[in-house]
C-alpha cells in the first residue's frame, strides 16, 4: 500500500467516520472530494489488478483475537469452506476467489477502520462482514464509496442498515435477522410466561446490547408490562457484584441479559454463586459453547432466542458433513459466513460481473439459495423472513426447545 493511498484511504475514514476537529486544520471541500476520488481510483486498481491475474479477491473481517475470537474462527471457517467449494466447482465467472482475512478486535473505532481500509486496498470486490454491529457500520462507510458490497452474516443491530438508508449507502445486506426481532420474541415470551412477576432487563452497553435491550423495554411497555428493574453494565467486567447484590434483593423471576456470552457466563456464575435463582435469558450471541466455560458449568437452564440452527437444515446437510470430516464444528455463525460468500457467487453469476451496486440491486429483487435457507431482501438489505426459536443450556449443550 502505498504512502499516498494509505493517507486518502485514512482521510476519507475520518471524513465519513468522524468529522474534522477545528475549522482552521479541516480540509478544504476541494481536499475532501480529492481524497475520496483518489480512494475510488486506487480500489479500482486493486480489483482491477486481481481481475487481470484471473482471481476475484473477496475478505472476511471479524474479532480474529481478543475475547470475542471465536466469533471471529467461526467467520473464517465458514468463508474459507465457501471459498474452497465454490473453486472446486469452477469459481465464479471463471475466476478463482481469494480470501482475504482482516482482524477488527470487533472495534468501533479505528482497528475496524483498519481491518477495512486493509481489505479495500487488496482490491476485494466483497467483504463477508463484520461480526460486530457497530465494526459493520465503521466498514460500510469505507466499503460504499469503493463499490465493495458487505454482507455480514452475523451484526442486527438496528442502526446498521437504518444508517445505511439514510446514508444512500445500497451495497449493504446481511444474512441474519434484525435485533427487532429476536427482542420481540423474547416480549412475547416473557409477557406470556411471567405474567405479573418481576422482570429485570440488563444490557452490557454495547451497539449490540444496548440495541436489543431497548427494543426488548419497548416491546414490553407495548405490552404493558414494566420491568422491576432496567440496568447496564460495563462489558468485560470481571465482577458484577452490585449488580448481583441488587439482583438479590429484588428477587426477580426472570432476567435478560443483552450482553455477549462472555459477560453473561461470568455473571451467570457469579449469580448461581450468590444463589440468585432467577430464569435468565439471552440473545443469539448465546450460540456459543465458549458460554459454558465462562460460566463455569453453571450454564444449566439458561435460554437463549436464535433462528433455526443451520446445521438442522437439510440444505446445509452436505456442507456440515463436509466441516465435520475435518474436524470442525460448524457452529454458531459459521454457515452463516459460508451463506453470505454463497449469496454473493451467485448474484454475481447473475449479474455476470462483481459490481457492488448491481449485484446489491439483483438481490433485493432476488431469492438466493444457501445453507440457510432460500434469503430475500427487502430495500434495506434487511432479510425479509428470520423465524426465531429457544435453545436452552443444559450440561454444556445448547438443546432446541
Amino acid at each position: 500500500m502505498t504512502v499516498g493511498r494509505l493517507l486518502a484511504t485514512q482521510l476519507l475514514a475520518a471524513l465519513l467516520l468522524g468529522g474534522c476537529v477545528g475549522v482552521e486544520t479541516g480540509p478544504t471541500k476541494a481536499e475532501t472530494e480529492a481524497a475520496a476520488a483518489r480512494v475510488v481510483a486506487d480500489a479500482t486498481a486493486a480489483q482491477a489488478a486481481a481481475e487481470q491475474s484471473g482471481t476475484i479477491h473477496i475478505g472476511v473481517a471479524g474479532p480474529m483475537s481478543g475475547d470475542l475470537a471465536v466469533f471471529g474462527e467461526q467467520l473464517q471457517r465458514g468463508a474459507e469452506m465457501a471459498v474452497r467449494d465454490i473453486n472446486a466447482a469452477g469459481g465464479v465467472l471463471g475466476r478463482t476467489l481469494t480470501l482475504d482475512i482482516a482482524d477488527d478486535h470487533c472495534s468501533a473505532r479505528e482497528d475496524a477502520d483498519n481491518a477495512a481500509n486493509d481489505l479495500v486496498a487488496k482490491g476485494v470486490v466483497f467483504v463477508d462482514g463484520h461480526f460486530c454491529s457497530g465494526s459493520s457500520i465503521r466498514g460500510s462507510k469505507i466499503y460504499a464509496p469503493a463499490n465493495v458490497l458487505q454482507i455480514t452474516p452475523s451484526s442486527s443491530n438496528a442502526l446498521l442498515t437504518d444508517t445505511a438508508a439514510q446514508s444512500k449507502i445500497t451495497t449493504l445486506l446481511r444474512v441474519v435477522g434484525r435485533d427487532e426481532m429476536q427482542a420481540d420474541f423474547a416480549a412475547d415470551w416473557l409477557t406470556h410466561v411471567y405474567a405479573g412477576q418481576p422482570i429485570v432487563v440488563v444490557s452490557d452497553n454495547s451497539l449490540y446490547g444496548k440495541g436489543i435491550a431497548a427494543r426488548l423495554l419497548a416491546g414490553l411497555k407495548e405490552r404493558g408490562v414494566t420491568p422491576v428493574l432496567n440496568a447496564s453494565f460495563a462489558q468485560g467486567q470481571t465482577s458484577y457484584g452490585n449488580l448481583v447484590a441488587k439482583l438479590k434483593e429484588i428477587k426477580p423471576s426472570a432476567l435478560y441479559v443483552a450482553a455477549y456470552h462472555d459477560d453473561i457466563g461470568r455473571l451467570v456464575w457469579a449469580m448461581r454463586a450468590s444463589r440468585v435463582d432467577a430464569e435468565i435469558v439471552g440473545p443469539d450471541s448465546l450460540n456459543t459453547p465458549e458460554f459454558w466455560s465462562y460460566a463455569q458449568g453453571r450454564g444449566n437452564g439458561v435460554r437463549f432466542s436464535n433462528a433455526a440452527l443451520a446445521v438442522e437444515r437439510p440444505e446445509a446437510a452436505e456442507v456440515v458433513a463436509s466441516f465435520r470430516a475435518a474436524g470442525q464444528e460448524p457452529d454458531g455463525y459459521t454457515l452463516n459466513a459460508y451463506a453470505a460468500v454463497q449469496v454473493f457467487a451467485a448474484a454475481a453469476t447473475a449479474t455476470k460481473g462483481t459490481d457492488a451496486k448491481e449485484i446489491a440491486a439483483y438481490l433485493r429483487q432476488n431469492t438466493v439459495k444457501t445453507v440457510l435457507g432460500d434469503l430475500s431482501w427487502d430495500e434495506k438489505g434487511d432479510l425479509t423472513q428470520a423465524g426465531y426459536i429457544w435453545y436452552v443450556w443444559r450440561d454444556g449443550l445448547a438443546v432446541r426447545e
